[in-house]
């Protein structure tokens, strides 16, 4: 008995190691498949009279490319294959594979979005040709405030296409984009990587941890930046840190607390202008505004806390706080206008800033139950948010962000101006409160569905004060509903056909507070999205690999965008339709070969006219064609080499069709040598040296990509 299972033993650590080869072990050591140490001991018999020797496995560098679960979509913890929607969770490994500087960088690895360039201070996305700014979370609760996230304390990226009002409330129309952190762990841990690169770049990151007690682990992150970039006078300085700790007062309470802070002071760099409906032929290095002046500064700060309570082994409980208070100052000037025959261009400015302090909490019960017949998996939930805004803004000139006179293309930076003129001094609440109720049921071998509801109400109360505007108050309440349904036919067990529909509703009441300095459109209707798809989701490769294609169709009506010429002055554009497929593989092809792909096709279009928008025009910065491709193959268990390319075809600047951005493919490398000790990383990315523009914030904002950049990782392992 005892020689059957050690055979056994070391056939199962065979297999690990074969499908794992980048792990640094022995052939005989039952690795399991993550990214932590571990130490395992089993007896060999049932008497336990014989006990196997410990063996120690160091592999903290690299996790599988492919997450089988989530709770993001459900609320809980569900393997990927039985969600009837489309969603997408890119883990840490591709992330430091890929050296991802920005959560821009980390998105491109799931299909249908595309990035707005966000002043060049905020993230900024469009979701199946949905824009939004506010559609982020943070382990599931809203964290909308306007910043540039950073990925040093990320253990994966979900992001959920088409609505997802029941699980996350007001927004995301398109979609959103939740970043899962990485928690206290029962086990020692102790990384650090220093990188440096192109353009002056260096950085450093820490991750410690320990079990403290019996019952209690601990885990500190931290990061530190200070960069150059290919931008004439561009600058990033940031550092940020994220102690946590997490307790387990019993075998069925846990309790995780933390606190994050970030700060991060740049350069605000808002590209280049156009002419003739083309991005302006000049360097891609060339600065417009004024270099001295244009700058960001923002600190945010989050206390969170999760308390999970088991009753039984059917019944559960979670609650879940976080508390942010965020500050940012932002002053710029920037073209805001088009590239004339005189060679000359309109240049724009404002400063303004802005504080937010938000509270969420959310509780959820959770319930199973067994018939026999029927499983079910039953979520009763509420949440509640609280948000305060002051929204301060002033201008160059008496009621206008333009600058006087016009400026030559020759020489477009200008010194340091005044903004002497009051724009708004907005005060704002914001209050949600949300009942929810969901059902993932299953039924024989083949069927599977999720079906459920959320009631919304929103409130919003302004006080505008400026004295032009009258009244300077308002009040705006929204009660919503928000159904959702999905059904799933499995006629293999690997294998997932869904159908889904889903709605949601965005209030205007909060968007046009905050971004308008009159309450004019405060009590708009409600914008709404209804999501139509259907899709099919496969395991291969005993489920290392997952393939999924979805085919979906988005109406949205009562849109409201921000306007064309870069103003940031809110205009209607009426309905959309947004319908398309998209494709994608992630996971391992081998034991050595590793790869996460994408591909879409999508037209987003106004369907009624209005003011600002024509029929017809194609939603600005949705390409109808864009892939992202990345593959690694481990050579040996230390070292390897990995590879990329991802593109778009062409696309416009905004509603307006007026102004064209190029299609453009670019190519990434990368090559690791690792021991248990230490990992150098070396990553070129744009091999080719393209010349392109992969985004912008209106006709006259325009992004050049960044030229050819090299970036070496030391990492640590102690």
């Amino acid at each position: 008995m005892l020689m059957k299972e050690l055979r056994l033993v070391r056939l199962a650590a065979y297999l690990t190691c074969s499908l794992m080869p980048w792990l640094a072990c022995a052939a005989t050591a039952p690795a399991e498949q993550d990214s932590q140490t571990r130490s395992e001991s089993n007896d060999a018999d049932t008497s336990g009279s014989t006990r196997l020797p410990q063996i120690n496995v160091r592999g903290w560098w690299v996790s599988p490319y492919l997450v089988p679960d989530s709770s993001s979509a459900t609320l809980t913890e569900t393997p990927l294959v039985d969600i009837p929607r489309s969603i997408h969770v890119i883990p840490e490994s591709v992330l430091r594979d890929q050296n991802a500087q920005s959560l821009a960088d980390a998105i491109r690895n799931a299909p249908s979005i595309s990035v707005n360039m966000g002043e060049g201070m905020r993230d900024e996305f469009l979701i199946r040709g949905v824009k939004t700014k506010s559609d982020f979370y943070a382990n599931g609760l809203r964290d909308d405030t306007e910043y540039m996230r950073d990925l040093y304390n990320i253990a994966h990226v979900d992001v959920l296409l088409g609505p997802a009002a029941l699980v996350f409330g007001r927004g995301g129309a398109g979609g959103v984009v939740n970043l899962v952190t990485k928690l206290p762990e029962p086990r020692h841990i102790g990384e650090a990587s220093l990188e440096a690169g192109s353009w002056q770049h260096w950085r450093g990151t820490a991750d410690i941890g320990d079990q403290v007690g019996e019952s209690g682990a601990f885990r500190v992150l931290a990061m530190g930046e200070d960069s150059g970039g290919f931008r004439d006078h561009y600058f990033l300085h940031r550092y940020a840190v994220n102690p946590e700790f997490g307790y387990q007062f019993s075998a069925n309470t846990h309790l995780d607390l933390g606190i994050s802070y970030l700060s991060d002071r740049r350069i605000v760099d808002r590209g280049i202008t156009s002419q003739n409906g083309r991005p302006v032929d000049v360097p891609r290095d060339t600065f417009f505004g004024a270099p001295d002046q244009n700058m960001s500064d923002g600190d945010v700060g989050a206390i969170t806390a999760n308390l999970s309570h088991d009753f039984d082994t059917n019944l559960k409980l979670v609650s879940s706080f976080r508390a942010s208070d965020a500050d940012r100052d932002y002053l710029n000037t920037y073209a805001g206008g088009a590239v004339d025959g005189n060679g000359e261009f309109k240049m724009k400015g404002y400063a303004h800033s802005h504080h937010r302090r938000s509270y969420i909490n959310r509780t959820d019960l959770i319930a199973d139950i067994d018939s026999g017949q029927v499983k079910q998996t039953l979520v009763f939930g509420s949440e509640y948010s609280s948000q305060r805004d002051h929204d301060y803004q002033t201008l160059p000139s008496e009621g206008s962000k333009n600058l006087p006179g016009r400026f030559p293309i020759a020489n477009p930076e200008i010194a340091p101006i005044a903004f002497p003129y009051l724009d708004r001094d907005n005060h704002v609440v914001g209050k949600e409160f949300a009942l929810y109720a969901q059902d993932q049921l299953s039924w024989g071998d083949r069927w599977k569905a999720v079906i459920g509801a959320r009631w919304d109400r929103f409130t919003v109360d302004a006080d505008y004060r400026n004295p032009e505007v009258t009244p300077d108050h308002t009040y705006n309440a929204d009660n919503t509903w928000s159904p959702r349904a999905g059904l799933i036919f499995k006629p293999i067990e690997n294998d997932s056909i869904y159908a889904s529909v889903t709605k949601t509703y965005t209030p205007q009441g909060a968007n046009i507070a905050l971004s308008r300095k009159s309450p004019d459109g405060a009590n708009l209707d409600p914008e709404s999205a209804i999501n139509f798809e259907i899709g099919n989701k496969l395991e291969l490769m005993n489920g290392q690999l997952l393939i999924t294609a979805a085919l979906f169709h988005l109406e949205l009506d009562d849109v409201v965008a921000e306007a064309a010429d870069g103003s940031g002055e809110l205009v209607n554009t009426g309905a959309q339709r947004n319908r398309g497929f998209s494709v994608s593989a992630d996971g391992a092809l081998n034991d050595q070969w590793s790869i996460f792909a994408n591909f879409t096709h999508l037209t987003a279009k106004i369907t009624e006219a209005t003011e600002e928008a024509d029929s017809g025009a194609r939603v600005g910065l949705v390409p109808r064609n864009q892939f992202s491709i990345w593959t690694r193959f481990a050579v040996s268990p230390h070292w390897g080499l990995a590879a990329g390319v991802h593109g778009e075809s062409e696309k416009y600047t905004s509603y307006s069709n007026n102004v064209t951005l190029p299609q453009y493919v670019v190519g990434d490398l990368m090559a690791w040598y690792q021991t248990d000790k230490f990992r150098v990383q070396a990553n070129l990315n744009n091999v080719s040296d393209k010349h392109y523009f992969p985004t912008a914030s209106s006709d006259y904002e325009i992004m050049p990509g960044e030229p050819r950049n090299l970036m070496v990782t030391l990492g640590f392992n102690y």
